[in-house]
């Protein structure tokens, strides 16, 4: 017996050759979406970590893409569809880097912010 837990990524598998069952992990961790009210409307954005690690590396270069990303499709044509200043833009995602605790483009992890 080990020391592991079920959900720890360390987890001993009971089939052969195999060091990680990622099928059994379930996240701990999750904060949950993120609301925001724009031009009256309520959004929701999605937990950056729940984005698939494929598309987030593109998304990572292309703000649009990010937020097609981390918006529900069904809210996707009227967020885009209505205007909003840049200021706005930056205050948003500054709010959303701060409610997962991420780091912000060009900060190492752990560094005094």
């Amino acid at each position: 017996m080990t020391d592991e837990t079920p959900n720890s990524p360390d987890a001993v598998t009971d089939e052969p050759n195999v060091a990680l069952d990622l099928d059994s992990l379930e996240r701990e961790d999750s904060k949950g979406p993120f609301p925001f009210r724009h031009k009256g409307r309520r959004y929701l954005l999605s937990d950056p970590q729940e984005i698939d690690w494929q598309r987030l590396l593109i998304a990572q270069r292309d703000p649009v893409y990010f937020i097609t990303l981390a918006l529900p499709a069904d809210d996707r044509e009227a967020f885009f569809a209505s205007e909003m200043p840049g200021w706005k833009m930056n205050k948003l995602m500054e709010r959303y880097v701060k409610h997962y605790g991420l780091t912000s483009p060009g900060e190492a992890a752990g560094s005094p912010a």
